[in-house]
């Protein structure tokens, strides 16, 4: 039964659908198949993250902040940052011991994963194998995929490609009949949630768009509550991330509070509506590449040919209706300068080509099957009308035509998208790379380890100087005492005090984030305790000690509580979850 049933899957469409699906998605890993990498705008502090996450992993320490980075001062990365692309990378980098290998791997995992995802999206709402593979292509080979890929190496923004088709498949579903479904929205939700600020927001706003095109649904009673508590366990299956955040924005002010973006900055990133047709556009900045490209563009014109059958499908206006408004609000035509302040979120109005190529891609794989339909169809009507005779229609002959359409589709899409990445460089690099010292390119506060410094208190900025020429030691700010045996190993500062006089302030060697634990050990072997840690003046971790001290301090990041608490839940939550998940699945088979 077991080797009838594998035979079965083997010789299904959808089983040939997925081969092809990762065939694509191998001939858009092309460039990873050789010696180097192009790290792009973002590829090193990507890569870099990783591997001082492996570190802190390694030392026992709390992966939270990077001992090492920021000049030994440590850097927050994973406070901020989603954790699923760190998780990923951090996985393979483990099983490969080879960091450079692991974002390989990643890139590719995402041009697999988001054109598996996307299948199924199509799949659920076309009912068309055909017009889902040939979306999951236009997907995966976008030219906006490419420069994320390739040029931006934006990882957080990769992942969450492979999410929002799994969180608009699971709200079609549950809106469509299908409540027991849930778990799609769910754990596409929480997926995207935790790999992409900004394409949560946007992903967040279709959502809502559609949950009130099918308000009056929630009116049943089940179908509310079946909604609600989805929506209460995605919440809290991502405090562990979202909460500790905000708990560090709100304890200090940081720089990425003020680098993210201005009203002026966003309106200037808004593209000229011919960049969206046109690679280069003679005027503008053509460093980067956002047209929506021609695959697409193609797609897109056969519309008013389709249109008549393809409203017929549920919810297609919608995608398509969808993806011009994306189109127009990635444009100067909006005036971005007076949108509310959440909506500035997104720093570069053309982040919404992520949007644009997810609707489009729905729109276009609909379009090109139907068109295929009708060319099938004018042919064999015109054959009938020349014959004067009623035609059978040859289903071998159409089925040829179909495949030999959507290679074609295919190859040239694969081809063209490639096209983009002409005289890119790959540089040859390893795990050694990451393990250099630091160098913090001061004109631009820019490091390969430490990003653009945005996850730095704003007061270290401040006083850039004092910052940037501290020595890694523990600094006297008011009184006197005697330090002595000073150790930094790690991440993990040790050292003896005697001689403290009143009112004495200690400032740290260590960028402040709350979480820093400071434990006071007496020399007269009495218990130990915690000592409060505050933000100096300088934006380090400072802690006051009086004249009684006398004895050893020892200095660890180990979270916060509110983090560890947060953490429980979330992980309580998701296996509580898993757990009634299949305890459901079990029950249905044995009903049926």
């Amino acid at each position: 039964y077991n080797m009838k049933r594998l035979k079965e899957i083997l010789k299904s469409k959808t089983f040939l659908c997925y081969l092809f699906i990762i065939i694509v998605a191998l001939v858009m890993s092309i460039p990873l198949f050789q010696a180097g990498i192009h790290t792009g705008h973002d590829g090193d502090f990507h890569i870099s993250r990783t591997i001082g996450t492996m570190e802190e992993i390694e030392h026992g320490n709390s992966p939270l902040v990077i001992s090492r980075f920021s000049r030994n001062l440590g850097f927050a990365w994973n406070l901020f940052y989603p954790p699923v692309s760190t998780i990923i990378n951090v996985f393979f980098g483990f099983l490969t011991n080879n960091v450079v290998l692991a974002m390989k791997i990643f890139i590719f995992i995402t041009f697999l994963f988001s054109g598996i995802t996307m299948y199924q999206l199509v799949k659920t709402i076309s009912k068309s194998n055909l017009a889902a593979l040939l979306a999951a292509i236009l997907y995966m080979t976008a030219p906006y995929r490419m420069l994320n890929a390739y040029t931006r190496l934006a990882v957080g923004e990769m992942a969450s490609f492979i999410f929002i088709p799994i969180v608009l498949r699971g709200i079609y579903l549950f809106f469509n009949g299908k409540p027991n479904k849930s778990y799609l929205y769910v754990w596409g939700a929480i997926g995207l949630v935790l790999s992409h600020n900004i394409s949560t927001m946007l992903t967040f706003i279709v959502g809502v768009v559609y949950v009130l095109m099918n308000i009056k649904k929630l009116k049943d009673k089940q179908l509310l509550k079946t909604f609600l508590i989805s929506s209460g366990i995605i919440v809290l299956s991502v405090i562990f991330f979202e909460l500790p955040l905000l708990e560090q924005m709100s304890t200090t002010k940081y720089e990425v509070s003020r680098k993210m973006y201005t009203d002026v900055s966003v309106m200037n990133s808004a593209l000229n509506p011919l960049k969206l047709i046109f690679k280069d556009v003679p005027g503008c900045d053509n460093s980067m590449y956002f047209c929506i490209g021609i695959p697409l563009l193609i797609g897109l014109i056969l519309t008013p040919f389709v249109y008549k059958q393809a409203k017929q499908i549920k919810n297609y206006r919608f995608f398509l209706i969808a993806g011009f408004v994306s189109a127009i609000m990635s444009t100067f035509i909006v005036p971005w300068f007076a949108m509310p302040d959440p909506l500035q979120m997104i720093q570069f109005p053309w982040r919404m080509l992520e949007m644009i190529i997810f609707f489009f891609s729905v729109v276009c794989g609909i379009n090109f099957v139907l068109f295929m339909n009708m060319v099938i169809d004018k042919v064999h009507d015109f054959r009938a009308k020349k014959s004067k005779t009623v035609i059978q229609s040859n289903n071998k002959t159409n089925a040829i035509f179909k495949y030999c359409s959507s290679a074609l589709i295919t190859i040239l899409s694969c081809v063209y998208a490639l096209s983009f990445l002409k005289g890119t460089d790959y540089k040859v690099i390893d795990n050694s790379y990451y393990e250099e010292p630091e160098v913090i390119d001061y004109s631009w506060q820019v490091s390969r380890y430490s990003s653009y410094l945005e996850y730095w208190p704003q007061k270290a900025i401040n006083n850039w100087d004092y910052s940037v020429n501290r020595d890694d030691k523990v600094a006297i700010l008011s009184g006197s005492a005697d330090i002595q045996n000073e150790s930094k190993v790690n991440g993990i500062l040790d050292f003896d005090i005697s001689n403290v006089s009143d009112n004495t302030s200690l400032e740290l060697p260590y960028l402040f984030y709350k979480g820093y634990q400071v434990t006071y050990t007496p020399s007269d072997g009495s218990e130990a305790k915690k000592l409060d840690v505050t933000e100096s003046e300088n934006g380090f971790v400072q802690v006051n000690i009086d004249s009684s001290m006398n004895g050893h301090i020892q200095v660890a990041y180990h979270a916060t509580t509110l983090y560890k608490i947060c953490f429980v839940i979330s992980m309580a939550t998701m296996i509580a979850y898993i757990i009634y998940l299949i305890i459901r699945k079990v029950r249905t088979k044995k009903l049926s």
